[in-house]
């Protein structure tokens, strides 16, 4: 193993930032690693899946925000939640993906080790709250938000749902099928490494006869955001060389020949999943824009995972200053999205959605009860009536 990205990578002055030898990345070297190359590559058999269109993937993510159980809960519930309206509709498996650590604090910041404590604390509830005894049991589907149930025109659809699939796992009960995947799922991590000063102590190499894989085990899946998003920038040049499936953000300015050129360089070895393309078209730009770039990539012979972030594209700023957007328009690019793929012939793999991990606070309306300047975010409520809505275009 080696943490030297000079060495390891090969790359030049100007492709990565200039680091030193700093305690900060010395402690960090030395740290136990946040996810293991067994899980990455469980993650890169599932996105191949959905590649294939045998699968869906759903992205969650609560934004910029500050770890806490409470915001952390609220996510994986509602990815469950999510999950589970959209694999009954679609009748396929639904891959998890809960996007955390997304911003790091400034180098020499007194916070870092602390950034690092968080993330190795979330991914233990992450994987308490998934595993034996967590909440992620499917026979437990009715218990998950009895509140939400209740009190929520989406809540009592999904209890509808519930009740369904509770009379399907009393009748596998009663004839003697107990099998393990009804009581556990699996969540995976996508990171957005910004400072790739606090990226590099976690690069692994594992060689063998075979071949030599690098990995960066800060997270199972490697996210290039919009702000990193350029040709010469040191995280494409990172990305190219990573074993980690790889995200990749493309917006409305982005030509098809970009993407085409960006599909190449992230995935040589033309490996199904191995990235995923997500959009942030805008509901008023998504059925112009995403056609010819759905059809150029596709006619590059390349098979990635496509995905939907409708949570960015067409946001408005209210007299508070804060970016929110319609969920309306949530909706409606979600719609042309769909639209899109399913005139071109393809699979739209999956959506990407913001969530406060709360019942009550939506970030998507001015009248929101906003707790910070952060991106666009569904509630709870909303989160689960686009999984609903979703479910209806898929089986329209």
């Amino acid at each position: 193993m080696t943490n030297e990205p000079s060495d390891l990578l090969g790359l030049g002055p100007g492709a990565t930032p200039s680091m030193r030898p700093d305690k900060e990345r010395t402690t960090l070297a030395g740290l136990p690693p946040l996810v293991l190359p067994a899980e990455i590559d469980d993650l890169g058999k599932r996105m191949a899946a959905v590649a294939r269109g045998e699968a869906f993937v759903l992205q969650g993510s609560t934004c910029a925000q500050p770890f806490s159980e409470q915001r952390l809960g609220g996510l994986v519930r509602t990815l469950l939640q999510m999950s589970v309206v959209l694999s009954h509709a679609a009748r396929m498996p639904v891959v998890k993906i809960a996007r955390l650590a997304a911003r790091h604090p400034a180098p020499g910041h007194a916070g870092w080790d602390r950034a690092y404590a968080d993330a190795a604390v979330t991914m233990n509830v992450i994987r308490a709250m998934s595993g034996e005894n967590g909440i992620a049991d499917v026979r437990q589907v009715q218990q998950w938000n009895r509140e939400f149930v209740r009190d929520t025109a989406g809540g009592s659809r999904f209890g509808a749902l519930s009740a369904e699939i509770d009379r399907g796992l009393r009748f596998m009960a009663a004839w003697g099928v107990d099998d393990r995947p009804l009581r556990t799922t699996k969540v995976f991590v996508s990171h957005e490494p910004l400072l790739l000063a606090y990226e590099t102590p976690h690069l692994f190499l594992e060689e063998s006869a075979d071949e030599s894989r690098l990995w960066t085990l800060s997270a199972h899946q490697f996210r290039i955001g919009e702000q990193a998003r350029q040709p010469d920038d040191s995280h494409i040049a990172l990305a190219e060389l990573l074993a980690n499936p790889v995200c990749l953000t493309i917006g409305p300015t982005t030509a098809p020949e970009e993407v085409v050129e960006y599909v190449r360089r992230l995935d040589p070895h033309f490996r199904p999943g191995r990235l995923t393309l997500i959009s942030r078209m805008g509901s008023d730009r998504v059925r112009e824009v995403l056609p010819p770039i759905v059809e150029k990539v596709t006619a590059s012979g390349h098979q990635v995972v496509w995905s939907c972030d409708p949570m960015h594209g067409t946001p408005h700023e209210p007299a508070a200053g804060r970016s929110t957007c319609s969920f309306p328009r949530v909706v409606d690019e979600v719609r042309g999205y769909i639209e899109v793929h399913r005139e071109l012939g393809t699979h739209l793999g999956g959506v990407h959605f913001e969530t406060t991990g709360a019942q009550d606070i939506s970030d998507t309306e001015p009248t929101g009860r906003y707790r910070n300047k952060c991106d666009p975010r569904l509630n709870e409520q909303q989160s689960v009536e686009l999984a609903f809505l979703m479910a209806e275009m898929l089986r329209s």
